[in-house]
């Protein structure tokens, strides 16, 4: 009886015999079975135990591998765990590499509004703080949080999760370090994070030697760095990114440029659209826990402004 390709059993399509007999020896024939083939192998290799290391001419700049002691198998294509350092990512041209912590979470970059240095606030209708982690994954450590409304300056780009409860989430590098969860509406939670602009610190201070000016910006974090300009109170100006502490509980801030400056005239804020003086540099922001003043307060917010301005 033939079987559903027209063959009959033990006979392939060309003829030949498809029953194979590893122990068969007729040279005559060309029959070489596997067990003799070994049994010459092995005595070849007891006698001349240099030989088996020799590779013809043809392959002798080839290297070898012993497959079988390799462990290949169905989960080989699958992505290995990388190592810190392999987990380091830049997808920015102009970010710097992002730790994306421990234990490792497998993500991939999505797109995003935001870039680095872009500015995002938390949410003001969330009931609850932002988590800053330290790590990609939710089961990062913590390092802080933030409440609704205050704002967190992003780091590079974002990574959505791939497995578990989070997946789905959409998490954010942010300066100083740190990771925070900007949008789980995949994974059935909330936006946390809503775009904005650079938080504005109005000059609170009034110093008694008002020649000298009311705060000082300096060069760099450094509070003994060179002074590159000087405010007076009532002048505000725009965070340049995340504010630092030093010595002594002191709270230093970046700063990018001068938004609105006090009259020399009248002692007044100047209007909206006066020209920006800019300036780089570094200035205390409280310098309370050291014995000093609080030199800054947050300014009112233009975005703010401009919400109520359209809803009139």
């Amino acid at each position: 009886m033939a079987d559903g390709d027209g063959a009959e059993p033990g006979e392939a399509e060309n003829g030949h015999d498809l029953d194979f007999n590893a122990a068969a020896w007729c040279p005559a024939n060309r029959e070489y079975g596997l067990f003799y083939l070994m049994v010459i192998r092995q005595g070849i290799a007891e006698k001349y135990p240099e030989m088996h290391k020799m590779k013809p001419a043809e392959v002798a700049n080839l290297k070898f591998v012993e497959n079988r002691v390799l462990n290949i198998n169905s989960q080989s294509s699958t992505r290995a765990k990388p190592s810190r350092r392999e987990a380091e990512v830049v997808v920015e041209e102009d970010s710097e590499a992002i730790s994306e912590g421990e234990p490792y979470e497998e993500s991939d970059v999505v797109p995003w509004p935001g870039k680095r240095g872009s500015w995002w606030r938390v949410h003001s209708s969330l009931g609850e703080d932002l988590v800053i982690r330290e790590g990609l994954s939710i089961a990062s450590p913590e390092l802080s949080r933030i409440s609704p409304g205050d704002a967190v300056q992003q780091a590079g780009a974002p990574r959505m999760l791939r497995h578990g409860r989070a997946r789905g989430c959409i998490r954010l590098p942010v300066k100083p370090r740190g990771w925070v969860t900007a949008d789980a509406t995949r994974a059935g939670g909330p936006m946390y994070l809503m775009s904005g602009t650079a938080p504005r610190w109005r000059v609170v201070y009034s110093s008694p030697n008002s020649r000298e000016g009311d705060a000082i910006v300096r060069a760099d974090l450094a509070l003994d760095s060179a002074e590159v300009a000087v405010l007076w109170c009532g002048d505000v100006v725009e965070q340049a990114g995340p504010s630092e502490t030093r010595g002594q509980g002191i709270l230093r801030m970046p700063v990018t440029a001068t938004i609105q400056r006090r009259s020399d005239a009248d002692s007044e804020p100047a209007k909206e659209n006066a020209p920006a003086a800019k300036t780089i540099g570094w200035v205390t922001l409280d310098a309370t826990s050291a014995g000093g003043p609080v030199f800054f307060k947050p300014a009112p917010d233009l975005e703010k402004k401009s919400r109520r301005r359209r809803h009139v």
